[in-house]
């Protein structure tokens, strides 16, 4: 099937709306690769229409990734089930709509034909993030940590807070807490067509020492398999209806699972083996 390089402008809300109606394959390229040289390769020849989503670069050099637009829609009826978003919520979304975690919330959102708000996040733009959540008092918050900490001195409070992308540091469960009643932490990839796994806490809650790394549990159909310890963190190798491989594959990510099952992402694969050995028995000593 051809496909369309997905022209960024309007809101989120409409670039998504855009890519859901267009019967060709689409492609998203950030507005930060526009001018880059970078590898592309054209979508599987078959009928099914296709979406190209770059990675965020966390796990190395940012690559085109083509996964079945049915997938991404599964991802996000599944995402809706993992966060408990019902068709009465109104979703406050702050993201990159061409990122996988934006993409498939705005989806989540149009699955369950809930109200929503989508604000592209730009640098600089932090006094309408706070006016926005102020204003628009909604049931969730759905954003990545690097918007959060420019939040948290502010005077907000939502009731459900969702983010992914990355942790947050230990010590801002105390600076995120007064803001919400509940917390999501999200753990996806752009490979397994969006969400991962999830891990719900109350804010009330005293977090244990290690709870940051929590993801929680693999949401319905996803199977994660790790053998790693506390000690020595290890491969996490996921099976997913959403993820552009049939069969089970290495995430490149590190991490353990707790005695109920849990997922803990310790680091990247590729921040992990690009440490010192002194560096490294550090960060999972704190671990213990």
């Amino acid at each position: 099937m051809a496909y369309q390089i997905t022209a960024l402008k309007g809101s989120g809300k409409e670039i998504i709306q855009k890519v859901m109606a267009a019967e060709e394959s689409q492609l998203l390229i950030p507005p930060r690769l526009a001018t880059q040289d970078f590898e592309l390769t054209a979508p599987p020849k078959d009928d099914e229409k296709y979406i190209g989503l770059f990675s965020s670069g966390t796990t190395g050099i940012p690559k085109c990734i083509w996964n079945k637009y049915s997938n991404l829609k599964l991802n996000a009826k599944l995402s809706a089930k993992a966060f408990e978003v019902g068709s009465h919520h109104f979703l406050l979304m702050m993201a990159a709509p061409w990122h996988v975690a934006g993409f498939t919330w705005v989806l989540m959102a149009e699955h369950l034909d809930c109200e929503y708000l989508f604000i592209t996040t730009m640098k600089g733009d932090h006094d309408l993030w706070i006016k926005t959540i102020q204003d628009a008092h909604p049931d969730y918050l759905f954003t990545v940590p690097a918007v959060l900490r420019t939040l948290y001195d502010e005077n907000w409070f939502v009731e459900n807070i969702a983010y992914g992308g990355y942790s947050i540091k230990y010590n801002e469960y105390e600076k995120l807490s007064p803001h919400c009643s509940t917390m999501y932490q999200g753990y996806g990839q752009t490979e397994a067509g969006g969400l991962i796994s999830v891990h719900k806490r109350r804010s009330t809650v005293i977090p244990d020492v290690d709870e940051n790394l929590c993801h929680g549990f693999p949401i319905e159909g996803t199977q994660i398999r790790c053998n790693g310890t506390v000690d020595s963190p290890s491969p996490i190798f996921l099976y997913s209806p959403t993820a552009v491989f049939r069969t089970e594959y290495n995430t490149n990510d590190l991490g353990f699972r707790d005695k109920e099952g849990r997922i803990y992402l310790t680091d990247r694969s590729e921040i992990l083996q690009s440490l010192s050995a002194h560096e490294l028995k550090t960060r999972v000593t704190k671990l213990s």
